[in-house]
């Protein structure tokens, strides 16, 4: 009985593990909008802001590494929904 419920929770938690993976995909759609709307010359001389090619360029690379951590998570999904979750 003890190892269906660590089984139970360890399939729940892949599963939470998914959806917040694709809940980050959907957040890092939404932000092309935002930098599209972007103006590098509204900004004040006062202040070092990225400029639009390098927030691209940031958007990229959390994309990127999104896909590694999905890949990796598809790679191991029989081993994490199989045992309990170590922290």
């Amino acid at each position: 009985m003890q190892f269906a419920a660590l089984n139970r929770r360890a399939q729940q938690r892949y599963a939470t593990f998914v959806t917040n993976l694709d809940m980050i995909a959907e957040v890092l759609g939404e932000v092309d909008k935002l930098i599209a709307k972007y103006d590098d010359k509204a900004m004040s001389d006062s202040w070092t802001i990225a400029s639009k090619d390098e927030l691209k360029a940031f958007r990229t690379k959390a994309f990127d590494e999104l896909d590694r951590l999905r890949t990796l998570g598809k790679k191991h999904e029989a081993e994490l929904i199989s045992r309990d979750w170590r922290f």
